[in-house]
């Protein structure tokens, strides 16, 4: 089902003072060079996404350097790096349904280039740019921070040693209350097993919960706890 920028603007829970900046940041560069003459590269995607690989990459970076003050610079490049890829963005844009909004070229959509990963990521990128050239810093902050948060408490497990389970427990005692962890999903063959943990609070609920991927039970539990602990401060509960 294939929809337009208006409803991936409500997606976004962002409305666009210029809705063509979204438009534009949708427009593959395939597209434009079909519908498009002379001065195809500017109807494109393209500039966009270059504008758009520096916005992501502030947001993630200032976020790492306010939320770890501890942290070495290189353990936080490896953090922002497994976070701002291809991989990462491009399931952020499958997320938001970015697919079914993208414009591509005949040759390209034939050939399946809404599920390109490639195209898929570069869309994100341009897509903050779009935010960023219409509502400036704080606006592209506040939309695109929280589609990262989750993710940088999952990679931030990997490279920090830091017991998020315990961190967690100790900030819920002081709320009264206490965290339940659940296995809720595993895949990937028996040699590379993924797991999914979810954690919910007895007293907060189904409010609040977050989950987590990880190699072992232990360690998808200990992202979800992560996750969960960013989630209680976006909220302003710790």
């Amino acid at each position: 089902m294939s929809f337009g920028a208006e409803e991936l603007q409500e997606r976004l829970g962002y409305k666009f003072k210029d809705i063509g900046l979204l438009k534009n940041a949708l427009r593959h560069r395939s597209y434009a060079y079909e519908k498009y003459t002379g001065n195809a590269y500017l109807k494109s995607n393209e500039r966009l996404e270059f504008l758009g690989d520096a916005v992501i990459g502030l947001i993630v970076a200032s976020y790492l350097y306010e939320r770890f003050p501890d942290l070495p610079e290189g353990k936080m490049s490896r953090i922002r790096a497994s976070v701002v890829c291809e991989d990462t963005l491009s399931v952020l844009a499958n997320s938001l349904g970015v697919p079914n909004a993208i414009k591509l070229g005949v040759g390209e959509y034939r050939t399946g280039g809404k599920l390109k990963p490639s195209i898929l990521a570069d869309a994100m990128e341009s897509i903050a740019a779009a935010v960023f050239v219409d509502g400036g810093y704080e606006s592209a902050k506040e939309v695109m921070l929280p589609l990262f948060v989750k993710l940088i408490a999952e990679k931030s497990v990997e490279v920090i040693d830091h017991d998020y389970k315990s961190i967690l427990q100790e900030m819920l005692a002081h709320l009264g209350d206490r965290p339940v962890y659940s296995i809720i999903g595993e895949e990937g063959p028996d040699h590379m097993r993924v797991f999914t943990a979810e954690v919910v609070s007895v007293n907060i609920g189904d409010s609040i919960r977050a989950t987590g991927k990880g190699s072992s039970k232990k360690d998808a539990e200990q992202a979800a706890a992560g996750a969960f602990i960013e989630l209680l401060k976006s909220k302003g509960l710790v």
